[in-house]
């Protein structure tokens, strides 16, 4: 009798113990789902930043004019990410992780950043083009005047050294040469000693170098605008690790505490296994003492 009382006490411990931990376990599982959401939006969040650069590039590169449509789209999903957990009672409780104020201001100052960034690189088209179009008159009084040769060479000096800042402005100059600015105010001087002071060229010439001084103006803005898109992106971007770093790290602790609740919930039954086999095996020695 006594036996089947240490038995049945042993099993309604672990019993007791199994549910338990059992409830635990229940918990931690259906915490799984809430986790391994956070990280395939990080995935998603950094998905739409890659695609927003490279809308940012395209932009440049080829003048897309749908692509602030696109940056917008993106910048939309990313709001219905940020809206679900703002809504959600899991950002109460995770308050220090979620830093809805930084990231919402700077996907605002993002589109706005590249709205500016659309204006200056439509300046300087502008720019250009009107450029252009005041060389054929400044090919004009050239071409008036004895020798054009020397006017035409120095108007093309002038041109050659535009395109050369274009191209290569974001790139350092070699060591102990002229930058492409200096070398254009020393091809304009050449043009302006070839025209002996015709004040038609004079007149042009000025202008043309304000238009290449609004073109410097425009691409010193859109520079600065390209860095302080890139100030915001990273901003985007932070969110997107932070998400995928806080996702991943709740689901080691879950895993954590799985394994160690399940080896406890071992433990439990193998040291109720030994008073059971040890009342198991009393009874059988008493077996054999009556027989």
């Amino acid at each position: 009798m006594k036996n089947i009382t240490v038995v049945k006490t042993a099993f309604s411990i672990c019993i007791l113990l199994s549910l338990l931990i059992g409830v635990f376990l229940l918990l931690n599982v259906k915490a799984i789902p809430k986790y391994t959401r956070l990280i395939d939006n990080g995935k998603q969040i950094l998905e739409s930043v890659l695609e927003i650069q490279l809308q940012e590039k395209n932009y440049l590169l080829h003048q897309q004019e749908d692509v602030l449509d696109h940056i917008k789209e993106r910048m939309g999903k990313l709001r219905k990410v940020l809206s679900f957990y703002e809504k959600s009672t899991f950002s109460e409780k995770q308050a220090e992780f979620f830093e809805f104020a930084v990231w919402e201001e700077a996907m605002n100052l993002y589109e706005l950043l590249f709205d500016q960034l659309v204006l200056y690189h439509e300046a300087v088209e502008k720019n250009i083009a009107e450029i252009r179009e005041l060389e054929k008159d400044i090919l004009a009084v050239i071409y008036s005047k004895m020798n054009p040769e020397r006017g035409i060479i120095a108007l093309q000096e002038i041109r050659i050294h535009e395109k050369g800042y274009l191209i290569y402005r974001n790139y350092p100059n070699p060591p102990d040469e002229r930058s492409f600015e200096d070398k254009r105010k020393e091809a304009v001087s050449h043009l302006r000693v070839w025209a002996q002071k015709d004040k038609r060229i004079e007149e042009l010439m000025d202008k043309d170098n304000r238009l290449f001084d609004e073109i410097k103006n425009n691409y010193e803005s859109q520079d600065n605008t390209i860095h302080a898109l890139k100030r915001e992106s990273g901003k985007i971007r932070n969110m997107a690790e932070n998400f995928l770093e806080e996702g991943g790290k709740r689901l080691y602790i879950i895993y954590r505490r799985c394994a160690f609740l399940s080896i406890i919930l071992l433990v439990t039954w193998l040291i109720a296994a030994v008073p059971i086999a040890a009342t198991r095996f009393a009874d059988k020695l008493n077996t054999k003492d009556k027989g």
